[in-house]
């Protein structure tokens, strides 16, 4: 049984549909991003299961309880904003103390619940500083502790990373989700950094116009995507025009430019157009007087530290081909080169639904 489930959730304002009957099973313990462009309707659905936000369709349940109609107080859950909302009056021990005196636990108790959550976050030897004595990531984590402080039984988080720095970001990644991890708390993630959603749970749900696209695994999603809209969303891709020439046993003869290409594929109907994705990691070059592989030649190289990003032309078009920092010199513009890559790399897609 599913610890919370959305069951066609949906949101109207006027004529407007933020969310259209979106339907999810989440497991107790699960890490759940909710992945998309602004006003995909990712936030709203995070608001309506905070109770932000009245559903205007649909129900909610949470551990065998339809909470629905729920007041946000009465729902019990821990809710982490972009903007930490921390109070600059109190300290970081009393912010986190806030939500448990709210709930009218008495003092004894909540010391200790509090200093055990401040230790969780590594912040204990800071609990008499005031928020405007933190960092950026010390008061993230202030914010975070005062919701797990309450022992909520799911927490939410609504882009709380998004106000810290790259290297600060990525280091906050790996921290909450292995506290996450260790305290086994359901958590729903709404972002719309596609590699934090990879990066951090256990499934993502791609959104665009209010609805689901697809629902999968980190690694599913960004080796299978289930159309064109989510091959370029989540990650690079190389996104190319195809027509299917011919159709056999599993296998498609594709028109990309002015090279035909065989393709891993079922499904297929001859003459039709489809969307060829190929991730630039899944490229590789080889020399110019390579047997196999498609003529290129290299237009820019861009350095990102472990690896290169170049741009070639081809007969296919533009493409992106990334290679692994190595120590050794790179391509330079104007070299000709011949790029390749496994059959099985390639995905045919359909149109975006």
């Amino acid at each position: 049984m599913a610890f919370l489930t959305l069951d066609r959730l949906t949101k109207r304002f006027g004529d407007f549909t933020a969310v259209e009957s979106l339907s999810l099973e989440i497991a107790r313990g699960e890490f759940v991003s909710l992945l998309g462009p602004s006003g995909c309707g990712k936030t709203t659905t995070l608001q309506m299961i905070a109770g932000l936000q009245q559903p205007s369709g649909g129900r909610i349940h949470l551990d065998g309880r339809d909470i629905t109609d729920a007041k946000p107080s009465a729902r019990g859950l821990g809710i982490v904003f972009q903007s930490y909302a921390l109070f600059p009056h109190m300290t970081v021990f009393d912010n986190v103390s806030f939500g448990l005196e709210m709930r009218r636990l008495p003092k004894a108790e909540r010391e200790p619940k509090v200093m055990r959550a401040l230790q969780q976050v590594k912040l204990d030897a800071l609990a008499t500083r005031y928020p405007k004595e933190l960092s950026g990531g010390q008061r993230q984590r202030v914010a975070l502790a005062r919701a797990l402080v309450i022992e909520p039984p799911l927490l939410l988080l609504d882009e709380p990373l998004s106000n810290l720095d790259a290297k600060l970001r990525e280091d906050m990644q790996l921290e909450l989700r292995l506290l996450q991890q260790t305290l086994g708390v359901t958590t729903i993630l709404v972002t719309h950094d596609q590699g934090e959603a990879l990066s951090m749970s256990d499934r993502v749900v791609v959104m665009n116009e209010g609805r689901a696209i697809q629902i999968d695994t980190p690694v599913g999603m960004y080796d299978h995507p289930a159309d064109s809209f989510v091959s370029g969303f989540v990650g690079k891709t190389n996104l190319l025009d195809g027509r299917v020439e011919t159709v056999a046993a599993g296998h498609a003869d594709i028109r990309v430019g002015t090279e035909l290409i065989s393709f891993s594929a079922s499904g297929l109907q001859a003459n039709s157009p489809v969307k060829v994705s190929l991730r630039p990691e899944k490229l590789a070059f080889g020399p110019p007087d390579h047997a196999g592989g498609v003529p290129c030649e290299v237009l820019a190289a861009v350095f990102h530290g472990a690896q290169w990003l170049y741009q070639v032309t081809s007969p296919m078009g533009d493409l992106l081909v990334t290679e692994p920092n190595t120590g050794e010199a790179p391509y330079r513009r104007g070299d000709k080169v011949k790029v390749s890559w496994p059959e099985t790399a390639a995905r045919v897609l359909g149109e975006e639904r």
